[in-house]
Protein backbone atom coordinates (compact mmCIF):
# COMPACT_ATOMS: atom_id res chain seq x y z
CA UNK A 1 0.00 0.00 0.00
CA UNK A 2 1.27 3.48 -0.87
CA UNK A 3 1.04 6.47 1.42
CA UNK A 4 1.31 10.23 0.91
CA UNK A 5 2.46 13.17 2.97
CA UNK A 6 0.03 16.05 2.46
CA UNK A 7 0.15 19.65 3.67
CA UNK A 8 -2.96 21.14 5.25
CA UNK A 9 -4.00 24.36 3.49
CA UNK A 10 -5.33 25.77 6.78
CA UNK A 11 -2.56 25.18 9.35
CA UNK A 12 0.35 24.28 7.06
CA UNK A 13 1.27 21.08 8.90
CA UNK A 14 2.06 17.88 7.02
CA UNK A 15 0.41 14.56 7.85
CA UNK A 16 0.33 11.06 6.41
CA UNK A 17 -2.58 9.38 4.64
CA UNK A 18 -3.20 6.53 2.22
CA UNK A 19 -2.56 7.54 -1.35
CA UNK A 20 -5.83 5.97 -2.55
CA UNK A 21 -7.98 8.07 -0.16
CA UNK A 22 -10.14 10.90 -1.51
CA UNK A 23 -10.15 13.01 1.68
CA UNK A 24 -8.12 13.30 4.85
CA UNK A 25 -8.80 15.02 8.17
CA UNK A 26 -5.85 17.09 9.41
CA UNK A 27 -4.86 15.71 12.82
CA UNK A 28 -3.62 19.16 13.90
CA UNK A 29 -6.55 21.48 13.09
CA UNK A 30 -9.38 19.15 12.03
CA UNK A 31 -9.82 20.52 8.52
CA UNK A 32 -11.16 18.11 5.90
CA UNK A 33 -8.59 18.03 3.09
CA UNK A 34 -9.55 17.14 -0.48
CA UNK A 35 -6.54 15.14 -1.65
CA UNK A 36 -7.11 16.07 -5.30
CA UNK A 37 -6.30 19.68 -4.38
CA UNK A 38 -3.83 19.37 -1.50
CA UNK A 39 -0.09 19.59 -2.01
CA UNK A 40 1.49 16.15 -1.75
CA UNK A 41 5.10 16.54 -0.64
CA UNK A 42 6.06 12.86 -0.69
CA UNK A 43 4.66 9.43 -1.50
CA UNK A 44 6.00 5.98 -0.76
CA UNK A 45 5.95 3.41 2.02
CA UNK A 46 4.44 4.18 5.42
CA UNK A 47 7.90 4.38 6.96
CA UNK A 48 9.22 6.79 4.31
CA UNK A 49 6.15 9.03 4.56
CA UNK A 50 6.34 9.19 8.37
CA UNK A 51 9.96 10.30 8.04
CA UNK A 52 9.07 12.94 5.41
CA UNK A 53 6.23 14.30 7.58
CA UNK A 54 8.47 14.55 10.66
CA UNK A 55 11.21 16.29 8.68
CA UNK A 56 8.80 18.76 7.03
CA UNK A 57 7.08 19.65 10.29
CA UNK A 58 10.38 20.05 12.18
CA UNK A 59 11.59 22.63 9.63
CA UNK A 60 8.36 24.60 9.75
CA UNK A 61 8.57 27.96 11.58
CA UNK A 62 6.52 28.08 14.76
Amino acid sequence: MKYAAVVCPKCGMASATRLDAKRHVCPYCGRLIDLDRAPIIYSGSAREVRKAVAEYNSRRPR
